[in-house]
């Protein structure tokens, strides 16, 4: 029998170990086949061991402060957080647990714990299971040991709920009280001391003295740490049970000289799964970043270093082509580095729209690091990364994919087959990994995921709170994405994550909204509202103490974009494009709907056909329901023919003499591509504007046909009529039409645009609190209007049904997984740009 000479200095009387006869090696955490076993004292340690490594990875050093803050009165929170990150599966040390190998635990525990394993039901006989999770009983357990030790009913019962959770779900209060009735499953008495016993045995192998009750009492942990504790215990347990780095030790184990040994495993472990931190060179200046001379946009961010070694929230708004994402990932570097005080620091992860961004994200994130940290892995995160990658021959992982073993054996399992909670596990460290791991690129989805309250929402939550979270073209979020938006933020301010959100540009309602989520979640609650300048571009910083809007330069490819409208009928399209590139050219064409651009492509090859050979352009088709591989071939060969030259102010020697490229709002916003003239759809004024930034996109000093030195956008697929426009059939169901009906009402009798002086006002008039008023004549114009604010109170209204409850510090833990739902809820099926 193993004995601590420190139990009795813990308040537990060694005597009642040896009356009991246990063996704190002989309760097992994990099985194998046959005899095979692995402690559950020694799984606590490798729990305890990964949770030190990951607590500087996973959690961002503001979090760390907090939590070295609250739990100053007791000690170090480097080591106590750790020691209750291994104390998640106490509640195995329980006859309902235990009995689910019977006959394993019987042979090791002996009486008189064979007694009581013998009583306990056959679920594989009842075929079901009537038992106690031993999550629950893990949150029984706690709760009772930390009242022991003299915390607070609320410091108990919020730690033990939230280690009690670790394997997705927060235990209810009503679950808790009810699995404390069935004592059948939990022991009584004497199990209740065998896991003070063991517990006491932990806090002495792990180095720890307990503190005074008077110490317990002034230990409080609100809910933003509570949430990164929940999250580390998770990640820590999922790491702690492969089997590769952590085998199976039996009941022989010399826990004497375990605990150093397994340091060393788990140092191997972090390691395997490729979590080298992101450190940034000491000059992180865009030059020294990038090797190119930064633009207007990029100066000015760079010049708010002085606010960036605290939470900050940074808005950046200019048009397309100004270099928004390495003006970001210069800001995320600067951010990093003045958070590399600490063991290590902050990661990044870029969210970006559509696979396509999160594709080019990943690219420029891998450039950026060839100048200082090329071996570092960058993990792409979205569903088609495999392939992308693939395509591309790059590799996702440097070391190998985590493989968590016997994860939740509450779950019924089959010979072979792998529980649900192992599928998670293994998940987490595949598909979701860019979200743990330090640097990540991917699509938006996985951020407003830490929006919703879903299994495991809380290790999302963690993940990113140890980030810079850049999120690119917020101006293209319906409500439906901009609610849950908001959520997302209000909880990266209260965890003090600092945010990038980068835009073409954004409605004043909506930027002051944006800048007052996050601060409320910080702790800081706005009074009244706030003056915001009109001039564009524009850059917006919010900190606890500050809030700054100013307006910035942009370079000469933007500052003076005087762009002609024109329009053609759908019936002339056909003839107008041939016409318009026989003399040479490229154009581009965005339609709203995958059917129309597949007509328009159709046409244009019978039409091309008859061309002489010397005069046929060649022509692309690119839509967002394109399969991935061609879809991939169709990009790259986009990417090489009309993508940014080698050398700015270049020109790019791959770009074709003649060319058409039609596609959908893949065109948009997706890919860095470089159009004479464009052909439009009519659409919300915030697309065109996005989409007039594909025209002449990487200069005009190289434009060889002087036909088509003029910026032109061309509107196809109007009718205009004394009641308003006609659109293709539809396009309400792409965009609302009180938004298409208010851009024609701006847009009919113009002749031209000027940006980017003109941009904000024409966001404003549509967008706005006052919009534009519709022409008299146009008599469905209110009933339009009507429409998209009950679509908006509708998704509003289903949003609030599935998002986590607002980051109110003191509110209880089990919110945030209570009424579960599916995570992959981020998107309204109703259209993706009815904004707010």
């Amino acid at each position: 029998m193993l004995r601590s000479a420190n139990l009795t200095s813990r308040g537990f009387s060694l005597s009642d170990i040896e009356g009991h006869g246990l063996d704190f090696r002989t309760p097992w955490g994990k099985a194998g086949n046959e005899d095979a076993m692995h402690p559950l004292i020694c799984h606590a340690i490798d729990t305890m061991a990964v949770a030190e490594l990951l607590y500087g990875k996973l959690l961002s050093p503001w979090v760390q402060a907090r939590l070295s803050s609250a739990l100053a009165p007791i000690g170090d929170a480097r080591a106590w957080i750790p020691f209750f990150c291994g104390l998640h599966d106490l509640g195995k040390l329980s006859p309902a647990f235990q009995a689910l190998r019977r006959d394993l635990a019987i042979g090791l525990m002996g009486e008189p714990a064979a007694a009581t394993l013998r009583e306990m039901p056959d679920h594989k006989q009842l075929r079901q299971r009537v038992d106690t999770p031993h999550g629950v009983l893990t949150a029984i357990h706690m709760d009772r040991i930390l009242r022991q030790w003299g915390a607070t009913r609320r410091t108990a019962q919020d730690i033990a709920y939230a280690l009690g959770g670790h394997h997705g779900f927060i235990p209810r209060s009503a679950t808790v009280s009810e699995a404390r009735k069935k004592w059948g499953d939990w022991g009584g008495a004497r199990w209740n001391s065998w896991c003070d016993g063991l517990v006491n045995e932990l806090l002495h192998r792990w180095g720890l003295e307990l503190p005074p009750t008077a110490s317990w009492r002034q230990v409080q942990i609100d809910l933003g740490l509570l949430v990164a504790l929940s999250g580390l215990t998770s990640a820590s347990d999922w790491i702690a049970s492969d089997t590769v780095n952590f085998p199976y030790k039996g009941a022989a184990v010399d826990l004497g000289t375990y605990a150093a040994q397994v340091r060393n495993l788990a140092v191997t472990a972090v390691e395997r799964a490729g979590w080298t931190s992101w450190r940034p060179p000491e000059d992180v200046s865009f030059r020294a970043l990038f090797n190119e001379e930064p633009r207007p946009v990029q100066v000015a961010v760079e010049g708010l270093s002085h606010v960036l070694d605290s939470p900050t929230l940074l808005i950046l708004e200019a048009p397309t082509g100004e270099g928004k994402t390495k003006a970001a990932l210069q800001a995320a570097a600067q951010a990093v580095r003045s958070a590399a005080g600490t063991e290590d620091g902050l990661g990044l992860y870029f969210a970006a729209p559509t696979k396509a961004t999160s594709n080019q994200a990943y690219r420029d994130i891998r450039k950026m690091l060839e100048s200082h940290q090329p071996d570092l892995a960058v993990r792409l995160l979205h569903g088609s990364a495999g392939e992308f990658l693939a395509a591309q021959a790059l590799n996702q992982v440097t070391g190998a994919a985590i493989q968590p073993v016997c994860v939740n054996a509450d779950e019924d399992e089959g010979e072979g087959e792998e529980t649900s909670a192992q599928s998670d596990a293994r998940e987490w460290f595949t598909h979701k990994k860019g979200l743990l791991a330090p640097v990540g690129a991917g699509t938006v989805d996985q951020v407003l995921m830490a929006g919703i309250r879903s299994k495991h929402v809380f290790v999302r939550i963690a993940g990113l709170s140890g980030k810079i979270i850049v999120i690119d073209e917020v101006h293209a979020f319906d409500t439906y994405m901009s609610r849950l938006l908001d959520r997302v933020l209000g909880w990266m301010g209260l965890l003090g994550v600092s945010v990038i959100l980068l835009s073409a540009t954004l409605p004043t309602h909506r930027r002051t909204q944006l800048i007052s989520t996050w601060r409320t979640g910080l702790g800081r609650e706005e009074s009244g509202t706030r003056e915001q300048i009109s001039a564009y571009p524009r850059l917006t910083y919010a900190t606890a103490d500050n809030i700054e809007t100013f307006p910035i330069a942009v370079s000469d490819l933007n500052a003076n974009r005087l762009m002609k409208l024109d329009n053609v009928a759908d019936e002339e399209l056909v003839d107008w494009l041939i016409s318009r590139i026989r003399k040479g050219g490229c154009v581009a064409v965005v339609h709203n709907l995958v059917r129309r651009a597949e007509a328009t492509h159709t046409h244009l090859l019978a039409a091309i056909e008859k061309l002489p050979a010397e005069e046929r352009p060649e022509l692309f088709a690119i839509t967002g329901q394109m399969a991935d591989k061609p879809r991939y071939e169709v990009e790259e060969a986009l990417r090489k023919r009309f993508g940014p030259p080698e050398e700015e102010g270049a020109r790019n020697p791959h770009r074709p003499v003649r060319a058409i490229v039609v596609g959908t709002q893949v065109l948009e916003s997706s890919l860095d591509l470089d159009f004479d003239v464009l052909v439009s759809d009519l659409a919300p004024i915030d697309s065109l504007i996005q989409r007039m930034g594909r025209v002449q996109r990487h200069g005009r000093v190289h434009r060889r046909f002087p036909h088509l030195t003029e910026l032109t956008l061309v509107i196809t697929g109007v009718t205009e009529t004394a009641k308003g426009p006609v659109l293709p059939p539809y396009t309400g169901a792409v965009y609302p039409r009180a938004l298409t009906w208010r851009t024609w009402a701006l847009l009919k009798d113009r002749t031209h645009i000027h940006s980017p002086t003109e941009v904000s006002d024409l966001i404003e008039q549509v967008y706005g609190t006052s919009p534009v008023a519709y022409p008299p004549g146009w008599k469905d114009g209110e009933a339009a209007d009507e429409q998209l604010l009950r679509k908006h109170d509708n998704q509003s209204a289903d949003v609030r049904l599935i998002c986590l409850p607002l980051p109110d510090p003191d509110r209880s833990l089990r919110d945030i997984t209570a009424q579960p739902t599916h995570s992959g809820k981020t998107r309204s099926r109703s259209g993706p740009h009815e904004r707010n």
